[in-house]
């Protein structure tokens, strides 16, 4: 055999190899995923704000107007309610920023997130065998992701507007579409790009990057919210106070 058959088959054997070595390496970093974590910011959405500062979301100017609003309100001490302070789920994506842990299950068709919060649990189809949306939003949206190497990468749409992206009363449109790019950069830790994209409500879409620490040897505990009559909303949108006559 001439020596550059030899050297041709060697490279293409080599190559082989390399790329089943990568295949596998694909599969245990899907399984890696699996597991309790718990964020690393705190509940704003907007990481690089500061006390006393704004966010820098590039809001479009409806939206600045909206969002001004409620900041005024809550320096008047009279802030909006907050939709969770009713029981409303968090919803997609502020459910990302919630400080309490939320467990990841992968399977070969189907990725499980279940948060503690509220009870709440996603479901992601990663070959189109999920749920069809429902054609009316929901809190958590519409889910579907794909593998693009090691990243999971998850658009969720069909988001009911009546959610907020934090305690400052964040505000989103119904147009919102939600891309989330999760990695692991570590054995027990994750990352995840999270980019919104709202024609409505922001000008350019805006790209935010959460991490998350490994919890080994915790469990998700029963959370349970139940209808707070002490503070009804009142007819203005703030928070009221039902006391003793």
């Amino acid at each position: 055999m001439r020596a550059s058959t030899i050297l041709t088959c060697t490279m293409a054997l080599l190559a082989l190899t390399a790329a089943s070595s990568l295949s596998v390496a694909a599969e245990v970093d899907k399984a890696a995923f699996n597991g309790i974590w718990s964020g690393d910011q705190g509940v704003l959405w907007d990481t690089s704000v500061k006390a006393g500062e704004k966010t820098k979301a590039p809001f479009t100017p409806e939206y600045v107007a909206r969002y001004q609003q409620s900041l005024d309100a809550a320096a008047r001490g009279k802030p909006k309610a907050d939709p969770t302070t009713q029981c409303m789920p968090p919803g997609v994506p502020r459910i990302l920023a919630s400080p309490f842990p939320f467990e990841v299950v992968v399977t070969a068709k189907t990725v499980y997130i279940l948060y503690e919060y509220m009870s709440q649990m996603r479901l992601i189809g990663l070959d189109g065998s999920g749920p069809a949306p429902l054609g009316a939003p929901t809190f958590n949206g519409h889910s579907t992701g794909k593998w693009e190497g090691d990243t999971l990468v998850i658009d969720t749409i069909d988001m009911n507007p009546k959610s907020v992206l934090d305690t400052t009363h964040f505000p989103h449109s119904d147009v919102l579409k939600v891309t989330e790019r999760m990695r692991l950069t570590g054995p027990d830790k994750l990352e995840i790009s999270i980019t919104l994209n709202d024609a409505k409500a922001l000008t350019k879409p805006w790209t935010v990057v959460r991490t998350y620490t490994r919890k080994p040897g915790e469990r998700l505990l029963e959370y349970v919210c139940a209808e707070n009559n002490r503070n009804p909303v009142n007819a203005d949108g703030t928070t009221g106070f039902t006391g003793v006559p």
